[in-house]
């Protein structure tokens, strides 16, 4: 007998004599074999017999055989895994914390089963009148049966009410189940729900666990003893035997698609992982991805239609618990606050046009409500896309300051009297006079987060707090300031850090920019990002969008909460322009570090070869690097309706490139950035 074994390494299976003693479940087993002159752990995925293999040279034979890690569906997943993102298996193994599983082996290691009957802290049945919930309880029942449901909720709290009441419910019925949330700050407050239903059954997973926790959680799941899994992204990958539940909270969030290593995006792999395993997946989000309401239209997802609608049992949870905002739904009264559309903040679009020629960045409007909230004692987020003070912007010949490396923007931090490139961290003293037109009328241009707190610390004379993320801003806000002054700036990192609050105010400033971005997906985000926002806002609040084309028809959308206009309006243009959801995306970037002309001759020729019909090619192009030790990078985009002639053409495309010597090669399936 042979074996075809896989590393968690960059290569793809290779093959191995099997012991004559080996057991007959060799499949799925993790085993210690020779490889490049040391003993490497591996994970067998096939076993073949000795007629089936054709070339026996040098093949070498398994050295020892350890307990089991993949079940049969969990080989399928990874093979499917190594094969949609173009990537060898081994990078896929390793992304699913195949080396936490190697460090405690064990030759009797075996799996056991989750305590079920221990699992819920108080047993009862729960008895709902919500029939989205009886819907996905009787599909998560019919064992072997794979169905996604879709649920647009109007607020954060409905998400989590509605998946409170369905584990509740089906908790006797889920044999496995993964539970994926996009920021780790979402974690805390939604683990005590669930310890709650599922007790000892529960564990972990997300980027910032120590290894030591890591490992210890895996070990819970390889020997059964957890098989409900709540994480960030990677939890997706998580080793479980059985999945008979998938959720996917806030679906739309770009903090499930990673960027390094295996490019894989969590939202599309549950869905996958779902239909592999024939089980039930529940996505949902109060701004959904236009690929999803799309995948509603052709029947692929089901939409639920029903509000969820918290119980008494859920109500009483939320006050014992003390959850956070989001999961807290203290009284009808609030209740109704986050049904009806008409309770949702009011968006004021402010029309920076009036205020030409005005050095303030703040408009009158906005600092008008800003001093209504101080008198109230309430609580005002000021949110710019941009750190520092501003740019630097020559008012003769209109050039802006740029770094020399990346040809991007320097950003000025007046402060330290100096500009730094956000690409390459360069640092400079500021300009005195013009590169092109030697001219001394520089000025600063846009918005940065040191400028809104300087003038509103002018105007209003009073503390500002300023919330960025740096290397050491680890803390919670709690933490840095308990009590904090009615006045916060911050970039999107102090939303993330203030999204248990609730707020009387928010002023978003970089809508413009948002809505500007070379992108087609730049509408949908700017949509999403302001309904986040308005989660954070209480009920009889206001979020201020201060633009200087304020009769954009997305700003109408967004300021309306119209969800159905600007979906169809989204669809439909993506449609006549052949973008994703009607066609597929795969993301070439090519980086290296000297000889740009000649690698720029060799790439145009391999693409040159490339001439598939119902394939579109776009590139090459040069952009600014993103690896420091690459100084430069071309990109290529491929684009097809048919999913098998763009793998078809990206795994030739591929194969070539990385001939190129000295060239680094970054391909991305599915791509939210362009």
């Amino acid at each position: 007998m042979y074996a075809d074994v896989v590393f968690p390494l960059k290569l793809s299976p290779l093959t191995y004599k099997v012991p004559e003693d080996a057991p007959h479940d060799l499949k799925g087993r993790i085993v210690k074999t020779p490889l490049m002159g040391r003993s490497h752990y591996g994970l067998v995925v096939s076993v073949a017999n000795e007629s089936e293999i054709r070339d026996k040279k040098n093949i070498k034979e398994i050295q020892s055989i350890h307990q089991h890690f993949a079940s049969d569906s969990n080989i399928s997943f990874l093979k499917w895994l190594a094969e949609y993102y173009l990537t060898p298996m081994g990078i896929a193994l390793k992304s699913s914390f195949f080396e936490e599983a190697v460090v405690t082996l064990s030759d009797e290691g075996s799996r056991g089963q989750a305590d079920k009957g221990s699992s819920n802290l108080n047993p009862r049945t729960l008895e709902s009148s919500n029939p989205d919930v009886s819907l996905i309880h009787n599909s998560i029942k019919s064992r072997n049966y794979y169905k996604s449901f879709f649920l647009h909720a109007p607020s954060i709290s409905h998400e989590y009410s509605l998946l409170d009441e369905i584990l509740n419910k089906a908790n006797s019925d889920i044999n496995g189940a993964i539970i994926l949330v996009p920021e780790i700050s979402q974690i805390e407050g939604l683990a005590s729900m669930l310890r709650n239903i599922f007790g000892e059954r529960l564990c972990i997973l997300h980027g910032r666990l120590t290894k030591k926790k890591r490992t210890e959680a895996i070990t819970q799941i390889i020997t059964g003893k957890s098989d409900v899994v709540l994480g960030t992204r990677s939890a997706i990958l998580a080793p479980l035997r059985n999945v008979s539940f998938i959720a996917v909270l806030n679906e739309h969030s770009p903090s499930y698609k990673g960027e390094e290593g295996l490019r894989y995006n969590a939202r599309d792999v549950a869905v996958m992982r779902g239909f592999m395993e024939k089980s039930c997946v529940l996505l949902s989000s109060v701004c959904p991805s236009v690929e999803s309401i799309h995948n509603t239209t052709i029947g692929k997802y089901t939409m639920l239609t029903q509000i969820a609608h918290p119980s008494n049992d859920v109500i009483a949870r939320s006050k014992a618990t003390k959850q956070p905002h989001y999961l807290e739904i203290a009284s009808p009264s609030a209740r109704n606050d986050t049904q009806s559309p008409a309770k949702r903040p009011r968006i004021r679009v402010i029309d920076m046009r009036k205020y030409k020629g005005k050095t303030l960045a703040i408009s009158g409007d906005v600092l008008k409500e800003a001093k209504v909230t101080t008198s109230k004692n309430g609580r005002f987020l000021f949110l710019v896309n941009r750190k520092g003070y501003s740019l630097i912007r020559c008012e003769d010949c209109g050039h802006i300051i740029q770094c020399r490396k990346c040809s991007i923007p320097l950003v000025l931090y007046k402060s330290k009297n100096m500009v730094k490139c956000h690409y390459c961290g360069h640092e400079e003293t500021v300009h005195e006079n013009c590169e092109e037109c030697k001219g001394f009328n520089m000025r600063p241009f846009g918005t940065g987060t040191e400028r809104i707190k300087e003038e509103l610390t002018e105007i209003l004379k009073t503390e500002v707090l300023l919330i960025e993320k740096t290397k050491s801003a680890s803390k919670t806000l709690s933490e840095i300031s308990p009590d904090f002054t009615p006045f916060v700036v911050g970039t999107g990192y102090a939303a993330r850090k203030l999204r248990d609050e609730k707020l009387d105010a928010v002023a978003l400033f970089n809508i413009d920019g948002l809505l500007a971005q070379p992108d087609f997906r730049t509408y949908e985000r700017a949509f999403q990002e302001v309904a986040q926002i308005s989660q954070m806002v209480k009920s009889d609040g206001t979020i201020f969008l201060q633009s200087w084309n304020p009769r954009n028809k997305i700003l109408r959308f967004i300021r309306n909460y119209d969800f159905h206009g600007f979906y169809e309006h989204e669809l439909s243009q993506r449609k006549m322009l052949d973008y994703p959801p009607f066609s597929r995306m795969i993301l070439f970037n090519v980086f290296m570090k000297k000889d740009v002309e000649q690698f720029s001759y060799d790439i145009q020729k391999i693409i040159g070869d490339t001439n598939t019909n119902g394939l579109e090619l776009l590139g090459p192009i040069e952009i600014p690097s993103s690896l420091k030790s690459y100084r430069h990078c071309i990109q290529i985009l491929l684009k097809s309706k048919d999913r098998k002639v763009l793998h078809s053409a990206a795994e030739k495309l591929l194969s070539k490139f990385e001939k190129l010597k000295g060239a680094k090669i970054n391909v991305d399936v599915d791509p939210l950035k362009i």
